[in-house]
């Protein structure tokens, strides 16, 4: 198995102060959706389960962290709002006005900020497994910080969301990583597949970019904007996810007004690449401005 994007019908690169982002267009519909990345461990390679379906009914444009795949890497410049600015750079240089905005786990900080500061950009907003700090995590992440430079004589579970680890064994942590994420039954494919990417990161890009988020406490200023998001907004968690817990997800979406919360009923922490004949279907009926409904696999409860 193998995560691949089709061939798009447009390609190219945004500039962001000499920062180099690359970007990526399928599709040709009248609605726009900009695939916001996750967390830059790895790259749009796993937009790959999403961008068929969509790219059928509408334009999808997907784009490289900075950091990661063909875009550059710089020593620094890894805060939210860089992220941030990177997203709206694309959408400028592909010519997009307006967009829906699909983003994962750590990118969901990136769009939720871009949907609250700039509201006439974004048309809707999807969140799936968002890591932002409400809900029983919320007061864990400046204690993440201080743990996170331990060096210890042994790692064990979360113990590996450490820089001393990262150093010593970035293939180690990255295995452990994604089968803690991809926790469902018979994901060893999705696993190897996502593995092989996550391999090309930079450890110590990663290392800096934990130590920008922490510094400018890039997680505590997500909360207190949820409040302000107009777009319409589904959030999807999934229901076995050792990442982040599900009342997180929860409390996204309570925090949002009028936003929809779906579950994934056997899902882990990214139930779209993991099960996309599932998510996908979900995600058009919202896209397209259709009420989304539960069907098998996943469940809407508000």
């Amino acid at each position: 198995m193998e995560f691949r994007l089709p061939a798009p019908d447009a390609a190219g690169f945004a500039d962001v102060d000499g920062i180099q982002i690359a970007w990526q267009s399928f599709g040709d519909g009248e609605s726009a959706v900009l695939v916001v990345p996750t967390w830059n461990f790895v790259d749009s390679r796993v937009s790959a389960p999403l961008v068929p379906a969509l790219a059928s009914w509408c334009r999808v444009v997907t784009f490289d962290p900075r950091g990661a795949g063909r875009s550059d890497r710089p020593s620094t410049g890894y805060r939210f709002s860089d992220h941030m600015a990177d997203a709206v750079a694309v959408m400028s240089a592909a010519g997009l006005e307006r967009a829906s905005l699909i983003a994962a786990s750590n990118g969901t900080n990136v769009a939720a900020l871009l949907a609250a500061r700039m509201p006439h950009l974004v048309e809707r907003l999807v969140l799936i497994d968002p890591a932002i700090a409400v809900g029983p995590d919320a007061s864990s992440e400046d204690d993440g910080d201080e743990t996170f430079w331990l060096e210890r004589p042994s790692y064990e579970g979360w113990e590996r969301w450490s820089a001393p680890y990262w150093r010593q064994d970035w293939p180690g942590f990255a295995r452990w990583f994604l089968e803690t994420a991809f926790n469902e039954p018979e994901s060893e494919a999705v696993i190897e597949a996502v593995l092989r990417i996550a391999l090309e990161a930079d450890p110590e890009m990663l290392i800096q970019e934990h130590r920008e988020w922490h510094a400018g406490r890039d997680f505590q200023a997500i909360p207190p904007i949820l409040g302000t998001i107009a777009a319409p907004t589904l959030v999807l968690h999934g229901a076995l996810d050792l990442s982040v817990q599900m009342e997180v997800g929860e409390a996204v979406a309570a925090a949002i007004p009028g936003a929809t919360f779906a579950v994934a009923v056997a899902g882990g922490h990214r139930p779209d690449i993991r099960s996309p004949e599932l998510i996908n279907p979900l995600f058009v009926d919202f896209l397209c401005g259709r009420p989304p409904t539960s069907r098998p696999g996943v469940e809407v409860r508000s």
